[in-house]
């Protein structure tokens, strides 16, 4: 009965796969929902916020990236369901891989570029805090921003062949935007209120950031580090400078790490050694760039476990291919790729 009233609640083009006897079917099932229902819904997302956000050049990798992260986190969603399915049930799943997809967009690109996500917050503050100046959702649950009495007067939004021309030429902005020469001295309401009155319509708030960004000259480093294949321990006796420049380049890594697809990250984490063949992993809470937790919480494992594991590391590639159920070779391709696409993230940071 209970289960009766649980699976009312559910989307029907998810009961085939709940009810689903054959594991095998059940698989084929849910490689269906993926690519014919989420990926639609996913992709164009993803597309959009990370071009709104950061332009052309990180489309490619860092989309990839966080699309592996929603299948990831969606898969895990799923299996949870069909062992359980009372557990949360999914009434939208369309509407629930969209909302899944903007929380690990906005996660991702907080991590991936923190001073465009500061300056985001900036632009809530600024628009939040102001008479003139607002930001509201739409009809498809998407943050406008513009001049309070637009909301009112259900002002469309800006078209997107417009926002394509003023990125393209954000120079074109800059004249209306400012009085001054140099208009990262411009006051940012001063600045906003240029930008409404010049497109005339609302905008959303990912584009905005962007444009700002653009005008303000605010940029995130995407290019640093050298990763070797394998991490190399500096002399202990290092002075002062070095320290710290090594600690910088260590806080660098470890932010890219996270930012690696989950299976990436455990086959890297789970077989991370120095020159001599010796566990990294284990050893990075002492440094305190990261806490044991939040190792953990990359590994997606419980702390609890994670404290049975480490006593382990460095795992067998074997090993490790037994507790992500894969090949060893699979493994060790999984490892090649987080060091080659950290490698290129990291490529000139350090020395």
């Amino acid at each position: 009965m209970a289960e009766q009233e649980a699976e009312q609640k559910i989307d029907d083009m998810l009961l085939p796969f709940l009810r689903a006897a054959d594991p095998a079917e059940a698989e084929h099932l849910l490689a269906s929902l993926v690519s014919e229902q989420a990926d639609q819904v996913a992709r164009p997302i993803i597309a959009h916020k990370m071009y709104a956000f950061v332009g052309r050049s990180h489309l490619s990798l860092d989309a990839e990236d966080v699309y592996s992260e929603v299948i990831l986190r969606l898969l895990g969603r799923l299996q949870l369901l069909r062992t359980d399915p009372g557990a949360q049930p999914i009434s939208s799943f369309r509407a629930y891989v969209k909302g899944l997809t903007l929380n690990v967009c906005s996660e991702y690109l907080r991590k991936r570029f923190p001073n465009r996500s500061g300056l985001q917050d900036k632009l809530r503050y600024q628009l939040t805090h102001s008479n003139e100046l607002a930001m509201w959702k739409s009809d498809e649950h998407e943050w406008l921003c513009g001049f309070a009495g637009w909301r009112a007067q259900q002002k469309i939004p800006v078209r997107a062949a417009d926002l394509e021309q003023l990125r393209g030429e954000p120079g074109s902005l800059a004249p209306v935007a400012h009085r001054r020469q140099d208009v990262r001295r411009q006051q940012l309401a001063e600045m906003l209120s240029a930008i409404f009155s010049r497109l005339d319509g609302p905008i959303a708030l990912d584009d905005l950031v962007g444009l700002v960004a653009e005008l303000q000259g605010i940029k995130d480093e995407t290019g640093s580090y050298s990763y070797t294949d394998q991490p190399q321990v500096r002399d202990p006796r290092a002075d002062a400078e070095g320290e710290l420049t090594q600690r910088r380049e260590l806080e660098r890594l470890w932010t890219e790490i996270q930012l690696l697809p989950a299976r990436q990250r455990f086959a890297l984490l789970m077989n991370l050694t120095d020159a001599r063949g010796e566990d990294v992993t284990g050893l990075l809470p002492l440094t305190g760039i990261c806490t044991f937790r939040e190792i953990a919480e990359v590994l997606s494992l419980t702390v609890e476990h994670f404290a049975e594991v480490s006593k382990e590391l460095p795992l067998e590639d074997t090993a490790i291919a037994t507790r992500l159920g894969c090949t060893r070779q699979q493994v060790i391709n999984l490892r090649k790729s987080a060091r080659e696409r950290l490698a290129r993230r990291l490529r000139g940071f350090g020395r």
